[in-house]
């Protein structure tokens, strides 16, 4: 199981961040014993990730998992912390490099999310009513943090595309790869759209990480996981 997480983490890690903008977190008395919701388990530059955050993503993830039938064992458990604990520093990372730019989400935009979440609807309409509901008894956080959380992970979006636009394919580097990579183009024609998107996966992931770098240059990173237990 931990092989097939390892796997597709990358893929684990939006659906973690998606579903803990978009879903109801149970908060359990687990987190009395991990840590107190108001411990920081990382520090980006000055701005602090909490224990409360990284727990309700790592159980709202935890709980996907348990609802297709996947055992969430301590060891699993663990793994998804990490990566969850990752998934939000680099959230961290993108939003502090999106304002430095000078990028922004307006209020429409969150305001926008909002409305037209099925969660927050009753025949059709936004329910006032049940929003604040859900985000105040069931998130356990008030509709601004929860607004807050949306523009964020926007915002991380927005700059995580804008990144990726910087970098495309051309044909000709694309032929050149593949035959670097198989020693023809026999098959070329056949492979090449599974293997283009292969190569910009392989290509945007590198151009992150090159990012992240020179941000951790410049930023300090610093994480507590290990001392919560």
């Amino acid at each position: 199981m931990i092989s097939f997480l390892i796997k597709y983490k990358r893929s684990i890690l939006i659906i973690t961040l998606a579903f803990f903008i978009g879903s109801i977190a149970y908060i359990g008395l687990d987190s009395y014993r991990r840590g107190t919701f108001n411990d920081n388990v990382a520090l980006v530059g000055s701005e602090p990730i909490t224990y409360r955050i990284l727990y309700k993503a790592t159980e709202a993830q935890a709980r996907t998992l348990r609802n297709n039938g996947v055992d969430v064992d301590e060891e699993l458990n663990q793994y998804l912390k990490q990566q969850v604990l990752s998934g939000l520093i680099s959230e961290e990372v993108l939003n502090q490099a999106a304002k430095e730019f000078g990028m922004s989400v307006s209020d429409y935009e969150v305001a926008m999310d909002i409305h037209s979440s099925p969660m927050f609807n009753q025949n059709g309409q936004f329910n006032k009513e049940a929003y604040e509901y859900a985000v105040r008894r069931q998130l356990g956080v008030t509709p601004a943090q929860f607004e807050e959380q949306i523009r964020r992970s926007k915002l991380s979006d927005r700059f995580r595309m804008a990144l990726f636009s910087i970098y495309k394919l051309t044909p000709e580097e694309i032929r050149f790869a593949y035959q670097t990579q198989h020693g023809n183009l026999k098959n070329f024609d056949k492979d090449k759209k599974d293997f283009e998107r292969q190569l910009f996966e392989t290509k945007m992931e590198t151009a992150q990480q090159a990012f992240f770098d020179d941000f951790n240059n410049r930023v300090e990173i610093k994480t507590f996981l290990d001392q919560q237990g």
